[in-house]
């Protein structure tokens, strides 16, 4: 049975939830294009890339409404039936957990069972949260975010769901299809960050990096917004028509960014892209 570090999994719990909406594209309905989802897995292919791993976060935004905890968790246990996520709940306190340590949550101080969910709630005046974190024996994970705030009679709920998956990744579509019909039950208004990652065994020449970026941004008409770019390290923010969905960067619109970077550790090189804008570690 596989185990994960609960260091591991609070850390990335953590960066899961500090997503930043700024970087969000909202997403016009244009029924010629194809999904972002099919492209960007067809653009590491053609790039000569293997697929790793890809992470999918739709955020749902219910405006004018206050949930209570009982609301909330009515909404929590219909995403997890739909997402058919079963186990033991263990709820945690992230302040303790990171002031004191994990020791008190489990008897094993430094392993917990792929069949555990992990669960904080935050119950305050005007504020509501419950997050699950929810990982499996194959090495994916799904995270839950319910929010609801009150603030000078002003309210608003979000939904959160934050997907990795390293094998499913012809699936993709259909995966991000079944978070969002999830998702429409709930809100009105609905954004998507889609990060793709990649890996080449050996390390490129610059001269092959800035090939295999020809072919990817060739394939998704892609116009380079801005290059940052260094001995070790690549980054490519772009704009592609093909792509339905941006965000205003710098003052221009973009809705890609490409990075690549060599692990020694590895022998492999890297290929993130995403839609718009990275948001995973890289």
């Amino acid at each position: 049975m596989r185990r994960y570090s609960l260091l591991g999994l609070i850390f990335i719990l953590l960066v899961g939830i500090l997503y930043n909406s700024s970087a969000q594209p909202v997403k016009n309905i244009d029924t010629d294009l194809l999904q972002e989802e099919s492209l960007l897995l067809q653009a590491i292919e053609i790039g000569g890339f293997q697929m790793e791993e890809f992470n999918i976060n739709k955020s749902g935004f219910i405006p004018n409404t206050f949930l209570t905890m009982e609301e909330l968790e009515e909404k929590q246990i219909e995403i997890m039936d739909a997402l058919n996520i079963n186990g033991e709940v263990v709820r945690i306190n992230m302040d303790e957990v990171k002031e004191y340590g994990h020791k008190d949550y489990f008897e094993d101080p430094l392993d917990i069972e792929a069949e555990t969910i992990l669960e904080q709630r935050v119950e305050d005046e005007g504020y509501n949260e419950i997050i699950t974190f929810v990982p499996n024996e194959e090495g994916n994970v799904t995270v839950i975010k319910l929010l609801s705030t009150q603030i000078v009679g002003e309210s608003e709920t979000y939904i959160i769901v934050d997907i990795v998956e390293n094998k499913r990744y012809k699936e993709i579509v259909d995966i991000s299809n079944q978070v969002e019909n999830i998702l429409e039950k709930y809100a009105s208004e609905i954004q998507t960050t889609i990060n793709l990652t990649g890996a080449h065994l050996g390390m490129l020449t610059k001269a092959e990096e800035n090939q295999k970026q020809e072919e990817i941004f060739s394939f998704l008409e892609a116009k380079r917004i801005e290059v940052l770019e260094d001995e070790l390290f690549t980054s490519i923010t772009a704009y592609s028509p093909l792509i339905s969905s941006s965000i205003n960067y710098g003052g221009r619109s973009v809705n890609l960014q490409l990075a690549m970077r060599y692990s020694e550790y590895e022998d492999k090189t890297y290929l993130w892209i995403a839609n718009p804008l990275i948001t995973t570690a890289y």
